[in-house]
């Protein structure tokens, strides 16, 4: 049988010096010394709520139980349980992470006795519960029937930190302009008691392509892709929520509403200014900014909404639904392409835009422009 060598990272501190009740252990606060040749694996651990923390029972007998007494005292093999008693003595705990200073972690909910040594940390790994709720037999049949249920059902709760979550899947990062999307969104569809079902009955008008427009997508479910979403290129960080009838509401940004967010979150902008303005990218300083920028995406969120937005009854105008277009075949490029997009040419060929050499729109960061 091979055996391994295992050299630890570093060190618990904390006031038992004994073993004792583990429930007692968590609940007091313990802190981890890193040991200065590791403190460099530290970098970007702040981005993370939750820890796996593995650690050497130095305290306990080497001894394999076939079986132990757990609480309330049913006897169970030692792979079925938390004992200390183990063949390689090894426990593994998920820790809250409460504050980091240099190569000092200090934790909640750590059941290892002082002087323990630690093995090794990781960051939490949820994929399998997800999953595993992604594909519940009885929740995925619902969700055939109902896709936007989940999203329904938070947006009547108002539960925009999990709409921020979610948004941001498809977002890809998190910042201040989602948040506002996300809160604008949900104040929108509760408002008019707003249902979405992708079939052009709701309408969301947005007048920017930035951040926030991505909050008001995935909230309302009003997309591009769909046709129930209008962009109207105005640079403002306002929308407007409205049903078939015309009549919805607009809601905007006030003007002091990105000084309120600064003042907010002082730390944020001093970071912002370092590491992106003046592209300052060193490890630790870009690990403090995101996290900063983590803290000021949802703590925006918690912010009243009538200090960000104000909030306008609109009667807007509907463009008639989308209508559905013959596809032809381009002459040059042999590919399928929607005949409103094309020049005909003799003998009934047709040419799309692209290859005839541009004349066509493009919406990019800057907005939308002709592409001559």
């Amino acid at each position: 049988m091979n055996t391994f060598k295992l050299k630890p990272v570093g060190i618990v501190k904390n006031s038992f010096n004994e073993p004792k009740d583990y429930r007692e252990i968590k609940e007091k606060l313990s802190t981890i010394e890193i040991y200065e040749e590791y403190k460099d694996a530290l970098l970007g651990i702040e981005e993370n709520d939750y820890l796996d923390i593995i650690f050497y029972f130095h305290k306990s007998d080497e001894k394999l139980q076939s079986d132990t007494k757990t609480y309330p005292g049913v006897l169970r093999g030692v792979f079925a349980s938390r004992s200390p008693k183990r063949p390689n003595l090894i426990g593994v705990s998920t820790v809250k992470l409460i504050e980091r200073k240099g190569n000092m972690l200090t934790v909640q909910g750590f059941d290892a006795i002082n002087g323990s040594p630690v093995l090794d940390i990781k960051n939490c790994d949820t994929s399998m519960f997800a999953h595993e709720y992604d594909n519940n037999p009885v929740h995925q049949n619902k969700l055939k029937t109902a896709p936007r249920i989940d999203i329904r059902n938070e947006i009547h709760s108002n539960r925009s930190e999990s709409l921020m979550i979610k948004a941001a899947q498809m977002h890809g990062h998190y910042c201040p302009g989602l948040a506002m999307g996300v809160m604008a969104a949900t104040h929108a569809m509760n408002k008019l008691e707003a249902e979405s079902d992708g079939m052009e009955d709701l309408l969301a008008i947005t007048e920017t392509n930035n951040c926030f427009s991505d909050g008001v997508q995935f909230v309302t479910g009003c997309t591009f892709g769909n046709n129930a979403l209008i962009f109207k290129d105005l640079g403002k960080t306002a929308f407007t929520l409205t049903k078939r009838d015309g009549e919805g509401i607009r809601i905007f940004s006030k003007p002091e509403s990105q000084e309120i967010i600064r003042e907010a979150f002082p730390d944020f902008q001093n970071l912002y200014k370092k590491v992106v303005e003046e592209q300052n990218h060193d490890p630790e300083l870009v690990t403090a900014y995101r996290k900063s920028a983590l803290e000021r995406s949802f703590g925006t969120l918690t912010i009243e909404f009538e200090k960000l937005f104000g909030v306008q009854n609109v009667k807007a105008d509907i463009p008639e639904y989308a209508k559905i277009h013959d596809s032809v075949i381009c002459s040059v490029c042999n590919e399928s392409i929607m005949q409103t997009r094309t020049l005909k040419k003799d003998n009934n060929q047709y040419t799309c835009l692209y290859c005839n050499g541009g004349g066509y729109n493009i919406l990019d960061g800057n907005g939308i422009y002709k592409l001559d």
